[in-house]
């Protein structure tokens, strides 16, 4: 199923070359077993509590891509999301800090997981103003 692992990002890959780096492919130890991506059902669940919905993208190889969009009249400010989300699944902030067309993103670590959580918040618009929070 799987070709053998980029060192460079640090996953299994399907074929060869790497399709995100281009770089060879290593014969993986035959007990190696890749670590598994994080669970995406408790964060929809800790999102839907302070007011977003979550949506995954990405390839599921490397971390798991996630992002969030505002979903109801209250919802809390991108940070206060990836802090709730971070509390709720034993995690930490890792680095965080604006992207292109108003998003928000951080990386969310958790305790005992090897591979990381990229978080990415779309703003939040008021349709009265068309002003981006």
């Amino acid at each position: 199923m799987t070709a053998g692992y980029c060192k460079a990002c640090a996953t299994m890959r399907a074929v060869a070359p790497c399709h995100k780096c281009g770089g060879g492919l290593i014969e993986p130890h035959p007990d190696w077993d890749e670590p598994p991506i994080p669970d995406v059902e408790p964060i929809r669940r800790l999102a839907r509590e302070v007011g977003y919905a979550i949506g995954v993208h990405g390839t599921l190889e490397r971390d798991l891509d996630l992002i969030a969009a505002p979903w109801r009249d209250g919802a809390v400010s991108a940070e206060e999301l990836a802090d709730h989300i971070a509390r709720g699944i034993n995690g930490r902030v890792l680095s965080s800090g604006p992207k292109p067309l108003g998003r928000w993103a951080c990386n969310i670590a958790i305790n005992g997981w090897f591979k990381l959580i990229d978080l990415s918040v779309c703003p939040m618009v008021n349709l009265a103003t068309e002003d981006v929070k």
